[in-house]
């Protein structure tokens, strides 16, 4: 249920005759210049007269299923602050303004915490999820109150009272299913801008790495997002290249739900992961952006595909334990310990992984671990968010 300060300010809206907002137009940009992203599939960026224009472009996936409702579009005007703001109208309309750079930020997850602290912008956070961050110095301010705490985007939009009295210039907010979708022009109708994040939804992984730069456009900081970019991009094309100096190796990523439910990884940003460690994934189908990257099958059907993986990412933060031995010694993985789990990194007192955080937008560090999974000769380094599993029953 709505607060009493949202309330009353929908209120006061309405008494003013605010007409509701427009949606924007998809029609194609005239006379601006696009701003080349590496990879990114749900965003693009112009430039024209002095102001970017950002277009957002993605479905709201189920976890674990496929698209719901219809994909979401959204078109932004970032105007630096003392320039005049061109009318919105013509391939503006319905577009939402934000003045740039903002300096007072909302986010509803934690990797875009991971964003502002690769940009150096933490300081500039006045509203977060909640109190289960990674960084220590963020979550001791959300637990004292010096942030407030929305509610992460996990299954349902933020907090609309916490949110009006953190003021910020804008919330960038990640939509994981319609009911957080339809609180955006609630949220727009109160007068904070929203940035839709759609990071989950990009195919490669680089794709998600350029939130940085969206997000370096946003608080002036493009030159440290760019080159932030380009060190992430450097990390990986090392690792994909000792890694193909090896024999292809089979592998699996795939945890256990319950009942007879396993979760393998078959497609987008996570697939190709393990495929750019020069591995061999028997689960893996083409990528989809209007599904998520792991589907559910039966274990007759993980015992069908998988029995002769040389390695198996058996376990994450979501697993259930699975005691059957005797299934387990049915796959080459298991009897050769060859068994890995994908929860390094964790605080358990705070319940923070930064698996979730920071690993989002670093996939050199991800690949780094999975390279040393696969290739034995790469361990020459220590595992960060993988590491040899000790659940699973012997």
């Amino acid at each position: 249920m709505r607060g009493a300060l949202a309330a009353l300010a929908l209120t006061a809206l309405a008494a003013c005759g605010t007409p509701p907002a427009e949606a924007p137009t998809q029609e194609e940009i005239s006379g601006a210049t696009e701003i080349p992203m590496d990879a990114a599939r749900t965003f693009r960026v112009f430039e024209r007269d002095g102001y970017r224009i950002l277009d957002m472009r993605a479905a709201v996936v189920n976890w674990g299923g496929e698209a719901v409702g219809q994909e979401q579009f959204d078109r932004l005007v970032l105007v630096p602050r003392g320039m005049e703001a061109p009318p919105l109208n013509g391939d503006l309309a319905g577009a939402t303004l934000i003045r740039t750079p903002v300096m007072r930020i909302a986010s509803n997850y934690a990797h875009q915490e991971a964003i502002t602290k690769a940009l150096g912008i933490n300081d500039r956070l006045v509203a977060v999820g909640g109190a289960k961050s990674y960084d220590d110095e963020l979550r001791t301010k959300a637990l004292s109150g010096e942030i407030a705490q929305i509610g992460y985007g996990w299954h349902s939009p933020p907090e609309l009272d916490a949110l009006l009295a953190a003021r910020p210039d804008v919330l960038l907010m990640t939509m994981e299913d319609l009911a957080a979708a339809g609180a955006k022009s609630r949220i727009e109708d109160l007068g904070i801008p929203v940035v839709p994040i759609f990071i989950e939804n990009e195919p490669d992984y680089m794709g998600k790495v350029d939130y940085v730069r969206l997000i370096g456009i946003l608080a002036g900081k493009e030159a440290e997002a760019d080159a932030y970019v380009q060190m992430v991009r450097r990390n990986v094309a090392e690792i994909k290249a000792r890694a193909a100096q090896y024999p292809t190796r089979s592998v699996m990523m795939a945890w256990y739900g319950n009942g007879d439910r396993w979760n393998p990884t078959v497609r987008n940003a996570d697939a190709k992961l393990l495929r750019d460690v020069n591995g061999r994934n028997p689960f893996e189908e083409p990528e989809d952006r209007t599904r998520d990257s792991f589907t559910k099958i039966s274990t007759e059907e993980l015992i069908a595909r998988g029995t002769d993986v040389d390695c198996w990412i058996i376990r994450d933060t979501h697993s259930e334990p699975f005691k059957d031995v005797a299934t387990l010694q049915r796959f080459k993985a298991y009897r050769e310990q060859c068994l890995f789990a994908a929860d390094g990194m964790y605080k358990p007192d705070a319940d923070a992984f930064d698996f979730y955080e920071t690993a989002v937008i670093r996939p050199d560090l991800l690949l780094g671990d999975l390279a040393r999974m696969l290739h034995p000769e790469m361990r020459d380094a220590p595992f960060r968010y993988l590491r040899p599993d000790t659940q699973a029953p012997r």
